[in-house]
């Protein structure tokens, strides 16, 4: 039998793009020859008519209803949820703005084998995506740094060879059945972001790991509004803070969680770097005008 993959998606009012990942999700090579996909996705009230426009254009997506209020993490919850009562061989995570290759899927399953060969089946692996004008990185692996306090940076893939990293976004991400069995679903108390990252770390620390694959496999556009703290010198000391502090940035509940959960005895100090950042930034931009 062909493996089986369930897909995660969760939307709100992103009418166009949802579309155009679902119809470039099933353009896949080998998809119900090669693997076989299962698709829940949630429609989180949506305005624009989403959930009837993949109800009419893919009939065959589950679209469950959600409550307005779901955001990304809860959204994915959701969706999780969904798949948890049937049985899977792996889980695909994709955001409703990530348009994969053609290809994408089939190297997703390629690495995720050829680990599975090295004794590693506790996987979850990363396609990394570009911008779709520059085709430089948009969202890729975090790895740690070195030193005693955690601190992430962002990294992308090597073009001809898996490689290991701390954690991932959940953009575009296979897990694999023996990791969904030891982790489950996603933290229920995390609002918007940081239930990705953090849901990599506790496979790592069940005895996982997770992956980049090879390459690039998906497209996906910058999102720069959720960077407007760090790049914007126009803004105010309280606005930037606003900014950084939002759902989109370190939502203060959820960066607390995380820190507290995954920083290790030094975890404030590491909880409080991108605030001793950010004044240092607004500083400087303040400085040069």
């Amino acid at each position: 039998m062909i493996p089986t993959i369930a897909v995660l998606l969760t939307c709100f009012n992103r009418r166009a793009k949802t579309l155009a990942a679902l119809e470039a999700l099933f353009k896949q090579d080998g998809a119900g020859t090669t693997f076989a996909l299962n698709v829940f996705l949630v429609d989180d009230g949506s305005s624009d008519g989403t959930g009837d426009a993949v109800r009419g254009a893919f009939p065959q997506v589950h679209v469950i209803d959600g409550t307005g209020d779901l955001y990304w993490n809860g959204g994915m919850r959701r969706a999780f949820e969904g798949a948890l009562e049937q049985s899977f061989d792996y889980m695909l995570w994709l955001n409703d703005d990530t348009d994969l290759n053609n290809d994408a899927i089939l190297r997703l399953l390629e690495t995720t084998r050829l680990l599975a060969e090295q004794g590693k089946d506790k996987t979850a692996v990363f396609g990394s995506t570009c911008d779709p004008q520059t085709g430089e990185l948009t969202y890729g692996g975090f790895q740690r740094r070195k030193g005693p306090i955690l601190r992430l940076q962002h990294v992308g893939p090597d073009q001809n060879h898996p490689c290991e990293v701390t954690t991932m976004a959940g953009n575009c991400a296979l897990v694999s059945k023996a990791a969904v069995d030891a982790v489950g679903n996603l933290e229920p108390r995390f609002f918007h972001a940081w239930g990705d990252v953090d849901y990599g770390m506790r496979l790592r620390d069940a005895g996982g790991s997770v992956w980049l694959a090879p390459g690039y496999l998906a497209q996906c556009d910058p999102n720069p509004a959720a960077q407007r703290w760090r790049d914007d010198p126009s803004l105010s000391l309280r606005d930037r803070l606003a900014h950084q502090n939002s759902f989109r940035g370190l939502y203060p509940p959820d960066w607390l969680l995380f820190m507290r959960r995954h920083g290790g005895l030094l975890w404030p100090l590491a909880w409080a770097i991108p605030y001793v950042q950010l004044i240092t930034r607004h500083l400087r931009f303040k400085l040069s005008a």
